[in-house]
């Protein structure tokens, strides 16, 4: 077994436990309720600092697309891997296992796509910059600033032909689950007010 693939078998491991524990807590808050949790105020509370930490997970790709100097964004980049599993946990806590209507079901469905192929994007990642990892070693032999190296194997990654197909997926169920989760948002608020 390489290290790619029991690095991926704890993952999706740790992905079922987070989930099955979110599903499970929240069946827990719904004992005893007449309502499940997610339609009580608490639950709408959970939802919203769901959706407020998933927000985070823009921030980076908006970094990066602003930086002038095309270096890589490093801490918001991990902020977005910490927002992108919090916040969908979040939401899970929020909706439980009830589903009722067909924009949260796909709302739900497009977050677990957009966590999926997140963490796909990972492991792709990685196996960029490991590859990448001699041309840094040549770079510094050379004498080259550690930004200019950041800019130099950023550009490189940026041209990966895996990592622009992954991309030319995930970003478009991001804005999938953004629309869905906008739209349950709406139909929450109007039906049945913000509290």
């Amino acid at each position: 077994m390489t290290g790619a693939q029991s690095r991926l078998i704890v993952i999706v491991g740790a992905m079922v436990a987070a989930i099955a524990g979110a599903l499970a807590f929240e069946a827990l808050l719904s004992l005893d309720q007449v309502t499940p949790f997610g339609h009580t105020r608490y639950g709408h509370i959970v939802g919203w600092a769901g959706l407020a930490v998933t927000v985070l997970v823009f921030v980076y790709p908006l970094r990066k697309r602003a930086s002038p100097s095309r270096r890589w964004p490093r801490g918001w980049f991990r902020v977005h891997m910490v927002a992108g599993v919090v916040g969908p946990l979040l939401i899970f806590i929020h909706s439980g296992a009830h589903y009722h209507a067909l924009v949260p079901i796909l709302a739900m469905g497009s977050m677990v796509i957009v966590v999926v192929s997140g963490i796909v994007g990972q492991l792709v990642h990685a196996v960029s910059l490991r590859a990448l990892n001699d041309q840094r070693r040549q770079l510094q032999h050379q004498g080259w600033s550690e930004h200019d190296i950041d800019a130099r194997l950023h550009g490189m990654a940026s041209q990966e032909e895996a990592f622009r197909l992954w991309q030319a997926i995930h970003a478009p169920m991001t804005l999938m689950f953004l629309a869905f989760t906008l739209l349950h948002v709406a139909g929450a608020w109007f039906f049945a007010g913000i509290s």
